[in-house]
């Protein structure tokens, strides 16, 4: 299954609140970045909400990547699943995005 067919599957699937919630996380993340550039360097907001959109790509598809050993239909199938979806809501509320390693 590709990217974007993916992301787009999983998004139908959970709550808006829950892809809101890491968006803004992903967002907060790139403003304390941008206070630490210099002034002429720091990013706009277009280019802010961009990478925010970058790292909640980056999520899906490490979700997507622990998935890949299955084939699309099981894919679809495990995003049908209640129980499934949950797991990934409850994950989803413990990403904190820092600068360590």
């Amino acid at each position: 299954m590709q990217l974007p067919e993916f992301r787009q599957a999983l998004e139908d699937k959970l709550s808006a609140q829950s892809v809101a919630r890491v968006l803004a996380s992903a967002y907060d993340f790139q403003v304390a970045q941008n206070n630490n550039r210099t002034p002429r360097a720091r990013y706009g907001t277009v280019k802010m909400t961009k990478e925010a959109d970058a790292m909640w790509e980056t999520v899906v598809s490490n979700i997507l990547a622990g998935m890949s050993a299955n084939s699309d239909r099981d894919i679809l199938q495990r995003l049908a699943d209640d129980e499934f979806i949950a797991m990934v809501e409850e994950g989803l509320e413990e990403i904190n995005f820092t600068t360590e390693f």
